[in-house]
């Protein structure tokens, strides 16, 4: 199954400037704006290949975003199997005078439990990422661990996608929680529409995205 989804909505995201001597002054800045993306997913029984494009222009910054995950599964029929991943997440962010570019590959391993009777499937897993982050002037590495889980729900022409990991930092205190949820409606077996739910928290700011758009499966 391939499937392809357009998506536009709002952005909000709010960060803490510092200032002054030692960054001692602390402001925030909140913004709202559009935000446009692209979501394709190829299923198989065994595996399933997910990639996110994103963009948009918060705080007077571009912020181009893309996240490409492989998911491998055991048994497709069985009440609990494997899973192993792999994936890579970037961000290119352009502030006045700067470029930050955000490299991400994670990995990792958990179980796939199946609830048939209420179409649901579990996917607890423990993860491994290693971040660099490159400047201008300079280039950061943290790697840190990934606990996450993943709630999926189907019924007739439904589907509620939840995922949540918590990224807990090896080299510093900016550990992240992150939540992305989709729900889809299908109208027929190639059309359907879509609503998507992201969140991300870190130490010096948060970011929320809602978007919508109409889904196309062949």
């Amino acid at each position: 199954m391939w499937l392809v989804s357009p998506l536009a909505g709002w952005d909000r995201n709010q960060v803490e400037v510092r200032s002054g001597p030692g960054g001692r002054q602390v402001s925030t800045e909140t913004d709202t704006v559009p935000i446009y993306g692209l979501f394709a997913m190829v299923a198989h029984p065994r595996f399933v290949v997910n990639d996110f494009l994103f963009y948009a222009e918060p705080n007077d910054s571009d912020v181009l975003g893309n996240l490409l995950y492989l998911n491998v599964y055991g048994d497709p029929e069985a009440a609990c199997t494997w899973n192993l991943g792999a994936g890579h997440m970037y961000h290119k962010i352009e502030p006045a005078n700067e470029e930050i570019q955000i490299h991400v590959p994670m990995v990792k391993a958990g179980a796939l439990v199946r609830i048939k009777p209420w179409g649901v499937t579990l996917n607890p897993y423990l993860g491994y990422a290693w971040e660099r982050t490159d400047t201008l002037r300079s280039r950061v590495d943290n790697d840190s661990l990934l606990y996450g889980l993943t709630v999926d729900w189907r019924w007739r022409m439904l589907n509620l996608n939840v995922k949540y990991y918590y990224q807990d930092s090896l080299e510093d205190c900016d550990d992240t929680h992150t939540v992305r949820a989709r729900f889809v409606v299908a109208f027929n077996r190639h059309w359907g529409a879509v609503a998507r739910f992201d969140y991300m928290e870190h130490a010096t700011g948060d970011d929320t995205s809602i978007m919508f758009g109409p889904v196309c499966v062949f």
